[in-house]
């Protein structure tokens, strides 16, 4: 019993070293470019043993990303738990860690993302599971006096979507930096919908984070 609890726990923490070293080599190099025979070698296992774990790097990629998902989820919600932080804070807690996430990570990567369907579902499954979420956000943000009360905040998504779908198919990361992309796509879209108190309250922080 005690060997096969022993067991156990190896393959717990074999397949977490795994997934940490094959995302820090997508995140690198494009996923693509990362071959399984490459990572089994990096971490000194047989492919056997890899591939025992994760049948293909398509199913490594996926539970790659949905612990990463996990991860910057639950920061997020502890972050947003905190009763000091408003919305606006929130958002740009949330945009700060997109930009500094982009900026690490090879443009390939997320036009490789593209590429493999199974992904590709997640992500769309992940984003429909966050609608109600985020409609309840936006209320808040309302109520609060941050955001506008004329808009419809069902079509928000939508268009965030949107965006991001067109700076991936036509590989904008690759001819502009993050941080242009960020400010010219999303938080022109984010102010299109505060009020006069979320707009001031984003141009202070914005300036606030330049004078870091």
């Amino acid at each position: 019993m005690q060997v096969l609890k022993e067991m156990t726990a190896y393959r717990v923490s074999l397949r977490e070293r795994i997934i940490e070293k094959a995302m820090q080599d997508f995140s690198m190099h494009g996923i693509r470019a990362v071959k399984m025979d490459d990572l089994a070698n990096e971490l000194g296992i047989s492919k056997r043993t890899l591939y025992e774990i994760f049948k293909d790097k398509e199913t490594l990629l996926f539970e790659g990303m949905k612990v990463y998902d996990d991860r910057k989820r639950e920061y997020l919600h502890s972050y947003a738990e905190d009763e000091r932080h408003h919305v606006i804070d929130i958002i740009m807690e949330a945009y700060h860690m997109k930009v500094e996430e982009v900026r690490a990570v090879n443009p390939d990567f997320y036009l490789d993302l593209m590429k493999y369907p199974r992904l590709v579902q997640h992500m769309k499954e992940a984003q429909q599971k966050s609608r109600e979420g985020f409609l309840a956000f936006m209320k808040r943000g309302v109520d609060d006096g941050y955001f506008r009360p004329d808009v419809n905040y069902e079509l928000v998504p939508h268009i965030f979507d949107a965006l991001g779908q067109y700076i991936l198919t036509n590989s904008l990361v690759q001819q502009y930096s993050v941080e242009e992309l960020f400010s010219n796509c999303f938080l022109i879209a984010l102010r299109g919908f505060c009020t006069d108190k979320g707009l001031h309250t984003i141009d202070k922080l914005m300036a606030e984070a330049k004078s870091e």
